[in-house]
Parts: structure tokens; sequence; C-alpha cells
């Protein structure tokens, strides 16, 4: 046995560890027809209607890096939010343009609306001469067979142990294909909310009293939306007796605008700290994510670096990133990292172990990453 095949076997037996945290990001959805961050941001760009809020966008792009990102933009628009609020006529200047409030939450509003459809039924852009495909409520191109792989591969396989074992799902995916993946699969899922379709914020219950798998939304959800009268509340899409004045699909953000709003986010990130903080021997798995939000990063760094802590970290990644690398430098905590790559393993500096160097490994992918988990081979 080599030593990458030694790591594999290494990476196998903590993946029957029973208690198991996965943290998924935005790859895991792709292959389902939901694009990725770049494609979302200018898909949602190209359905703004021409007019004051496609100016005002315009205007608010104009002062973001180059790589920004709906989420930035989101956040930016959030603070101009508290400033206008804040403010002695209610506005704020951008570009020798004054905007009121309202347009600003008007252009929130938008966006996340925008948002929302695109994901709900799916889109896909044009690429290697085949054109964009654009779900829409009659046609939508939104495919759950990864998803419900994944249940298959990872918790059906652990129904007789599920009664002792913990196994939790956090992800910042807007989508609802992971918790719809596990009622399909027949599993009961607390996602925060009680009641039935249409279900209301009741997360010390969902979470904590309610059997089945917990799935913690990070970043909120296509199908969450604050009513000004009932509340924070799941809602069944059609329906006309609930008031959409917001949606809570937002990035968390540091600001008044967004502290105004703490529930569920402040929920939800306690949940985060206390599985990774967890007394009990687990893992904390990530899939489809690319390390790029600082505040789920420096939760992870925190509990990592916590005296006793023990969790071991498990990663399916294209290529290793500053953050991981940085992490891997860290004598204290290398050896609790594994990175499963497209050309090997890094586990305990940042040093590759290759498979051999000139095979290509797909494990990273989320169909893939199901194969591995059913077989333990990387492929």
């Amino acid at each position: 046995m080599d030593l990458f095949e030694e790591k594999v076997e290494e990476l196998n037996k903590h993946l029957a560890c029973e208690n198991q945290n996965w943290i998924f990001g935005a790859g895991i959805s792709y292959e389902a027809n939901i694009p990725l961050m770049k494609t979302l941001t200018k898909r949602v760009e190209n359905l703004l209607p021409e007019g004051v809020l496609k100016e005002m966008y315009n205007n608010i792009t104009d002062d973001l890096p180059d790589d920004y990102h709906i989420e930035h933009v989101l956040s930016h628009i959030g603070d101009f939010i508290t400033l206008s609020e804040r403010s002695k006529h209610s506005s704020v200047e951008l570009k020798n343009k004054t905007y009121s409030t309202e347009e600003l939450v008007s252009l929130h509003f938008e966006l996340v609306s925008q948002i929302g459809i695109t994901i709900r039924y799916g889109y896909t852009e044009a690429a290697n001469g085949i054109p964009e495909r654009i779900g829409s409520i009659e046609n939508p191109i939104v495919d759950i067979k990864n998803h419900r792989n994944f249940v298959k591969a990872l918790v059906s396989s652990k129904a007789n142990l599920l009664p002792r074992s913990s196994i939790s799902f956090f992800t910042t995916n807007y989508d609802t294909l992971m918790e719809d993946a596990l009622a399909l699969e027949k599993f009961n899922v607390n996602d925060g909310f009680n009641g039935a379709a249409i279900g209301f914020w009741d997360p010390e219950v969902s979470f904590n009293t309610s059997p089945g798998i917990n799935i913690i939304k990070l970043h909120g959800s296509v199908d969450w939306i604050k009513d000004t009268k009932d509340g924070m509340i799941r809602n069944r899409y059609g329906v006309n007796y609930l008031d959409h004045s917001s949606c809570v699909i937002i990035y968390p953000q540091a600001t008044k605008y967004i502290e105004t709003q703490k529930d569920p986010f402040a929920a939800l990130f306690t949940k985060f700290r206390e599985q990774l903080h967890s007394p009990l021997e687990h893992v904390t798995i990530f899939a489809g994510y690319s390390f790029g939000d600082y505040h789920i990063n420096s939760e992870i760094e925190i509990a990592l670096k916590s005296i006793g802590n023990k969790t071991t970290l498990i990663v399916f990644i294209d290529d290793i990133n500053e953050v991981l690398s940085t992490w891997l430098k860290e004598q204290t905590i290398a050896n609790k990292i594994f990175i499963a790559t497209k050309k090997g393993i890094y586990h305990g500096s940042d040093t590759l172990i290759y498979k051999r160097e000139e095979d290509t490994l797909n494990w990273w992918k989320f169909s893939e990453l199901i194969n591995f988990l059913k077989d333990g081979e990387p492929l």
C-alpha cells in the first residue's frame, strides 16, 4: 500500500464516523442546473428592468471591485439603506444621483426576487455551442437526482445507526434541493420551522427536540419570507394570503440594517458553533464550498484551534486555495485536515500526496463524491 492509498483508507475511516457535519456550497447544485454565483449575478443583472433600478444598480456596482458578485451587491445596498435611514433627508447620493430609502429597498427586493426565480426554476448559460436554458414555472429544469443519490449513499446506508448517530447539514445555498431530497427519501427534516407546508420559525423546537436530520441554511432560502404580520415564514409557492414585503435570502451583514434582522441568522450560526465545538469525536466535511465566505471560515478556524476540539476536517475541492494552504502550514491543526483534490490528497502539510502525477481525480465533484461514498474508491 502506497502513501496515497494509506491516506484514502484513513479518509474512509473518518467518513464512517457517527457524528458528521456536512457543509455545502453552490458547487453541489451546479450539476442540478442551478448557476454558480458568477453566472447567477450575470443572470440577475440581465433581468433587471431598464429605468431607475437599473441605473441605481449600475451606480452601486461601479463602486465595487471587479470580481463582485450578487451577495456583495446586496450587502452594499444594505449599507446604503442604513445610511439613508440615518440621514436627514432619508436618502443617499451615488454618482451625483439621489436615491431614497424606498428606492434602495425596492432594488433590494427586486434582486432578491430575481435570485429566487432563477434558483427555483434553474438556469444554465450558453457554453460549448449549447444554448442557454431558462427554467420557468411551466418548465422547471432543476434536477434533484444527485441530491437524492447523496442521501441514499450517506444517510440511507446508516439508517440502522441513525438513532445513535448525529448528522447535520449546513449550507450556504438558497435552493431547497437537500431538504427536498431528504423528505423524498423519507427522512424527517429539521430546518428551524414547524407547521406544515407553510411553516413558522421555531428553531428551539425544530432543531433541539424534533427527531430527524438538521439542515441549517446559513444564508437563507428561496422559500423563506418575512411577513409583516406573521413573522418568519417558510412559504408555499403561489399563495396570495401572505405579505411578501421582505424576503430573507440575504447574506448576513454586520450593519445596523441587518442587525434588525438577526433572527433567523443569529440562531443558525449559534447552531453552527455548537456543532463545530461538540465535545464528541466528529468530522466536518465540505462539498461544493469554495471558502469564499470569511464569516464561515473564521468560525471553522476558531473551532480547529480550540484546545481539545475533536473535529477532523475533510474537504472535497478541485484544488487547494489560500485559506486551506494557510491552515495546512499551522502545525497545531494540520494533522486534523484532509483535502481531497483532483491531483491527490493533502494531510498534515501543504505537500500534495499524488495518486499518480498523470492522474486526474473527480471525487471533488458532487456526482463523483457520491460514488466515493458508496465504494470508497477515488476516481
